[in-house]
């Protein structure tokens, strides 16, 4: 990519503009990608050429993922400061609708580095030059790793992921029991039912679920409560697919104290769901996790297996039948998968075949 003479703003169909649109607003977001929004946006995912028969949302996800490593790589600590600022990274600072725009996440940074309210806009102003500076920067290096992962026969491998990461797991609980049930017409999945039992650690009065559909992350997914809490506030789009609720309980829980509660997470699609079911442990610990599965007689998996995996492998290598995790599924449909003292960050989940679907 050639630097621009004299400065001045990026070609609508340049990487760099792309990532000037990717970051606007609420910031980065995978559905932007997925779309194409715009010519700049539309530009990055040609230049990306991840594999064609991956899904749009995986291609979109395994994208920024590239751009956040080339983020990481930025040697100018200004530069790479107002970069972080401008794609939310890290999620934890930047919560909020105080963050929902460039210039309140700009805002907050410079806050944390301790300017005075007298110099505050100075300094917002000093981030958004940065920052312009930066994605110049930053859109070379992207179209460079673009160019080495194309090159080689399986380089986009290594950011294939099943699914969008969880919000930080700020809350003080653990799980001592989640027992979560998914459901099934035809190969298309329709809601997932949770029961949880927690333990508080300090004061909460809430948890934020999320959910999240295994084939289109812009499905319209609804949280819906059902026993000892009430959703807060609107559903939320999280940034790399999937919405997020507030449940609020019915009383703050104290340290030390128990305090169970279920929702329900409808997906409101069409779409035939991708044969995953992935589970993040998000509280401190967890004891015990069960995932049941209630397939559809009429399509039911012709092979079904569980796995536990680190953030580096997604578990996509299909295991022999007398394998251990092969699981059998009841002639109605049914099957689980019990995990013991679950580790936080750590993903437990179920993979199938869908026969003729089996390559979703």
């Amino acid at each position: 990519m050639p630097k621009r003479p004299g400065g001045g703003e990026p070609p609508p169909e340049s990487i760099e503009q792309g990532l000037r649109d990717l970051v606007l607003q609420v910031g980065p977001d995978i559905r932007k990608l997925s779309r194409g929004e715009t010519v700049g946006l539309q530009t990055i995912m040609r230049a990306a050429r991840p594999p064609d028969h991956w899904p749009i949302d995986v291609k979109a996800a395994a994208v920024l993922d590239v751009i956040h490593e080339a983020l990481d790589n930025i040697s100018n600590v200004r530069w790479r400061s107002a970069a972080n600022a401008a794609f939310r990274r890290p999620a934890e600072r930047y919560l909020g609708q105080s963050c929902d725009s460039l210039a309140g996440r700009w805002k907050s940074a410079a806050l944390e580095e301790g300017t005075t309210e007298g110099e505050l806009a100075k300094r917002q102003e000093a981030y958004r030059g940065y920052w312009i500076s930066a994605a110049n920067h930053l859109a070379e290096a992207v179209e460079r790793q673009f160019d080495n992962l194309n090159r080689l026969a399986d380089g986009w491998s290594q950011y294939r992921k099943s699914e969008p990461p969880a919000p930080p797991p700020s809350l003080p609980i653990s799980f001592d029991r989640t027992d979560v049930l998914y459901r099934f017409e035809g190969n298309r999945g329709v809601q997932c039912i949770s029961y949880r039992w927690l333990t508080a650690h300090a004061d909460v009065d809430h948890y934020d679920a999320v959910g999240w559909y295994y084939n289109q992350p812009d499905a319209p997914v609804e949280i819906v409560p059902l026993a000892n809490c009430v959703l807060a506030g609107p559903m939320r789009d999280l940034p790399q697919g999937g919405r997020s609720g507030t449940l609020k309980f019915e009383r703050t829980v104290h340290a030390g104290e128990a305090y169970f509660f279920a929702y329900m997470t409808c997906f409101h699609s069409e779409q035939p769901c991708r044969p995953t079911i992935l589970y993040e442990v998000r509280g401190l610990s967890m004891r015990s996790l069960i995932v049941r599965a209630q397939f559809d007689v009429a399509a039911l998996p012709i092979k079904l297996w569980s796995f536990e995996v680190e953030a580096q492998d997604e578990g996509w290598e299909i295991p022999e039948d007398e394998a251990p995790g092969v699981l059998t599924v009841g002639s109605n449909g049914y099957a689980q998968s019990e995990y013991p003292n679950c580790e936080r960050g750590r993903k437990y989940g179920l993979r199938w075949l869908w026969g003729d679907n089996a390559n979703l």
